[in-house]
């Protein structure tokens, strides 16, 4: 069903993404090393690589690496090999199934037991995770399977004192049976993290396939909608859908969201619509908390500006003193750069903008 706001894991419920899935798709039966999965908030990325997962029926282990951080502070080594042993526990009856045998893939790392219905690292223990894929590879090469190793939201794991793309080119160059999979909402911090265009870094050179996931263009959103109540028995008024199209933007998470409501919960047109933009600013404000912090005024103050149509660095700089005091030329920019990382602006033709709809109207509202 188009319109459950949980990722999606069925193709028939995953909408118009055939050429991403494809190119998903082939690079894993090619048996490339490295996939990275690209797109802003919201837009499929999880739904987009749980299907595919699911069509391949190949084992494999997700990762959400923000998870992590969010409870820790910190992506130790430590802390993603026991996520992985952790999900192996989970989901052992279908590792099971599809012949991957986890018990005796781990059963040569000295400092995790292994018993009959149970897998756990001993306590105080430090298994690096070089030495777990290695030993997952192995087990792949013996009895001709390969495995997946997603980390999804991938640019928390520059939080570390480990340097996670030496490890992932170390990977590529030794682990011929492992995919690994990275996703990054935060396309711009993702970027700096993998250093891929660095001559200096370790994943300078190295092949990835490399998937954008894009907005909906209107036509797009228009079939998505109607597909989508279709499937719940109900014509929508095309004034309808044109009215949530222009609000909305092609951002398939908030097309969801305004189905589910109008659709499942059988809202009024603008009550679902403002549900939307009343449940999407808790998520947002929740997830700017995090990065603005240091700087919160100042980061509201410059997306209030965008948002209330000053698109020029000069406009939205003279907004910003004006709201929250003098601030030099070299530390605005570093705040409007990173804001752009962060995937909550995007600059077009020396021109900033909010792209998310929801967002916009979030910071247009917001308090300074």
């Amino acid at each position: 069903m188009y319109f459950d706001v949980a990722p999606k894991e069925r193709k028939e419920d995953f909408y118009n993404r055939e050429k991403e899935l494809g190119g998903f798709l082939e690079a894993i039966d090619l048996r490339e090393p490295l996939i990275i999965v690209y797109g802003i908030r919201r837009i499929g990325k999880s739904s987009l690589v749980r299907v595919a997962l699911n069509e391949l029926q190949q084992p494999f282990i997700l990762i959400d690496v923000r998870e992590i951080y969010f409870r820790a502070n910190t992506i130790t080594d430590q802390y993603l090999v026991e996520s992985i042993v952790n999900n192996f526990v989970k989901h052992m009856k279908w590792y099971e199934r599809i012949g991957f045998n986890i018990k005796e893939a781990l059963k040569r790392i000295k400092k995790i037991r292994v018993r009959d219905y149970e897998i756990e690292i001993e306590p105080s223990s430090r298994i690096p995770l070089t030495l777990l894929l290695s030993e997952i590879n192995s087990w792949c090469e013996k009895h001709g399977l390969h495995f997946i190793l997603v980390l999804d939201e991938a640019q928390y794991l520059r939080y570390s004192n480990t340097r996670y793309d030496g490890i992932i080119s170390w990977a590529i160059d030794n682990l011929e049976h492992i995919t690994i999979v990275l996703t990054g909402s935060e396309v711009g911090v993702l970027r700096d993290f993998l250093r891929i265009e660095d001559p200096k870094a370790p994943l300078f050179g190295r092949y990835r396939r490399e998937i954008y996931l894009d907005r909906f263009n209107s036509i797009q959103s228009q079939e998505f909608l109607k597909r989508g109540f279709k499937q719940l028995g109900l014509e929508i008024s095309e004034e309808e859908i044109s009215d949530t199209i222009n609000l909305l933007d092609g951002i398939v998470g908030w097309l969801t969201y305004y189905g589910y409501y109008r659709g499942i919960r059988r809202m009024r047109h603008k009550e679902a619509l403002n549900k939307v933009f009343q449940e999407g600013s808790k998520f947002i404000l929740e997830e700017l908390e995090r990065i603005i912090a240091p700087s919160k005024r100042r980061y509201l103050a410059i997306l209030k500006a965008i948002a209330l149509g000053l698109t020029r660095w000069s406009e939205i700089k003279a907004y910003v003193t004006a709201k929250t005091g003098y601030i030099n030329d070299k530390r605005f920019t570093e705040l409007l750069k990173k804001l752009v990382k962060y995937g909550y602006i995007a600059k077009i033709n020396n021109e900033y903008h909010i792209i998310d709809p929801v967002v916009r109207e979030t910071c247009r509202k917001a308090k300074i």
